[in-house]
């Protein structure tokens, strides 16, 4: 039996958007928080999209409205005192984080890696 695992959703680093190249800044630091933590990274399902929307594996699981990045789709619902409340959202049944803070405190939360500090 498989276990369901977070999915996080990161943008491609190099984007082209205005006639020269990119990369997010919310992503590099969810991606440098990975880099601190690789055994976070392990247990994570990784997709790196494209910059232009509309983003298709977002719309089908979170609707047409939630097509940020960074964003993790939580496996299961999760809870810690470490969490803000507006931390974790719901769309289409399903808790998901956005953006490099929420993301990063619940990462390290969930997988028991140091938390950012306040």
């Amino acid at each position: 039996m498989t276990t369901a695992r977070d999915r996080l959703f990161l943008l491609r680093p190099d984007w082209t958007d205005q006639g020269r190249t990119w990369f997010c800044m919310a992503c590099a630091a969810v991606e440098g928080f990975l880099a601190y933590y690789p055994a976070v990274r392990d247990q994570l399902d990784i997709a790196y999209l494209p910059y232009p929307r509309p983003r298709q594996a977002l719309v089908d699981l979170l609707g047409e409205a939630h097509q940020n990045l960074p964003t993790v789709i939580l496996a299961a619902p999760f809870t810690h005192p470490d969490l803000r409340g507006d931390d974790l959202l719901s769309a289409g049944g399903r808790w998901f984080a956005t953006n490099e803070g929420p993301i990063t405190r619940y990462l390290a939360a969930r997988y028991g890696a140091s938390p950012p500090h306040p």
